[in-house]
């Protein structure tokens, strides 16, 4: 189907190009996960109360210059990931050097947040993500938020973007979602892939640690197994596809009012944009594509601050933009 000059007009070249010899999108995606990290930025455990008696922890880094009105970052890991994650120490070092209020947010039983939940986070947590806005909100009113989710990370700031519709643009001022798996069961049927052996394994690994509570006498081999013998009875969901169903933020593209990016790789492993693009799609919703890098890789050349942290630069430049 041919799309619309409306729908081209929301779909952006990125001009991102790997370096001799890594281009290939499994390269891309480890070197991603295995570079080093940095230094992360000094930060206070803030432990966010939730409406069911359980809590998240985010690590708030406050620069010593920032005033209530300065805009206030949240970062949001993605599957396994933690406030520890590569990605999450190395750009809140880069925000908070700009100035920048970045809150390394920890979904439920992640990172320092582990004793303060119940049961672990899913895909579609959503609602905690809202009860943490509204506490920013409560407390700095005047502070322009900005959401950067990292995999599915990325899948829950869409869906709460959705589910909010209007009343986000009074909460939100601008989503970036980084290779977000919009479609939940096609991510977890690609995983399960003999070929994705490797990926499958390091998701598992991360995810039997963080879950080890409900998880340790319970084998699985596949993300769609954790699902079924995990997420879906914690969570009252009837089953893994009943899960992906609900938890899937592509049926809520749609509905995002507030100003929103997503960043996609066509070459990434695991997880294909074209079906959503071919959807109708708000004018705050807008599309960035590139050929190349991986699951989160983007490993090329930016500029002398940045090096070879492509996306470092693109996410600084966009939000540190936002602030002037």
């Amino acid at each position: 189907m041919e799309k619309s000059p409306f729908m081209l007009q929301k779909i952006h070249k990125l001009p991102f190009s790997p370096p001799p010899g890594f281009a290939s999108p499994h390269a891309q995606t480890a070197i991603a996960c295995f570079f080093p990290t940095g230094t992360p930025p000094p930060s206070l455990t803030h432990v966010i109360p939730l409406k069911d008696g359980d809590a998240l922890c985010g690590e708030v880094s406050t620069p010593p210059q920032w005033q209530p009105h300065h805009r206030t970052v949240v970062l949001i890991h993605g599957l396994g990931g933690s406030h520890e994650s590569s990605y999450m120490v190395r750009l809140s070092r880069k925000f908070y050097d700009r100035g920048l209020r970045v809150i390394r947010l920890n979904m439920r039983c992640c990172g320092s947040g582990f004793a303060y939940a119940s049961r672990p986070y899913h895909g579609g947590s959503s609602e905690d993500l809202h009860e943490v806005l509204i506490s920013l909100k409560e407390r700095n009113p005047d502070s322009p938020i900005t959401i950067v989710g990292f995999s599915l990370g990325g899948n829950i700031a869409l869906k709460l973007g959705g589910e909010l519709g209007d009343s986000g643009k009074h909460l939100i001022d601008l989503t970036v979602a980084i290779c977000p798996p919009i479609d939940l069961a096609q991510t977890a049927t690609i995983l399960a892939q003999p070929h994705f052996k490797f990926y499958n394994h390091y998701y598992l690994h991360h995810l039997a640690m963080q879950t080890k509570p409900w998880s340790q006498n319970i084998t699985f081999s596949s993300i769609f197994e954790f699902d079924t013998h995990i997420t879906a009875p914690i969570w009252n969901f009837k089953d893994p596809n009943d899960y992906y169903v609900k938890s899937s933020s592509r049926q809520f593209l749609p509905l995002i009012k507030h100003r929103c990016r997503i960043i996609f790789a066509i070459d990434d492993p695991f997880i294909d944009p074209h079906p959503c693009l071919d959807d109708d799609h708000p004018e705050s919703l807008s599309f960035w594509l590139s050929d190349h890098g991986g699951h989160m890789g983007f490993f090329g050349w930016s500029d002398k601050e940045h090096r070879y942290y492509w996306l470092d630069g693109l996410l600084c430049k966009w939000i540190f933009d936002e602030q002037q």
